[in-house]
């Protein structure tokens, strides 16, 4: 049973190998697009909840997060 105040915390692998947690509004977003299923494209831009991250996207079928000026 999932409560009404769980939380969800999505987290990122940075370059020295620990992880490291998203913001509460960038992880809400991740997870309203993931539970928005294909109809959403399958990729989240971070950009849309944190200004920040705007080069920054995750392909929900791979979980990998790219840079799309790198990809």
């Amino acid at each position: 049973m999932l409560l009404a105040s769980a939380v969800v915390v999505w987290e990122w692998l940075n370059e020295h190998g620990r992880w490291r947690p998203y913001s509460p509004a960038v992880s809400h977003h991740i997870e309203a697009v993931a539970r928005a299923g294909p109809r959403a494209g399958g990729s989240v831009v971070l950009g849309q909840a944190d200004s920040r991250l705007a080069p920054y996207i995750i392909d929900l079928q791979s979980m990998h997060q790219f840079r799309q000026d790198n990809r």
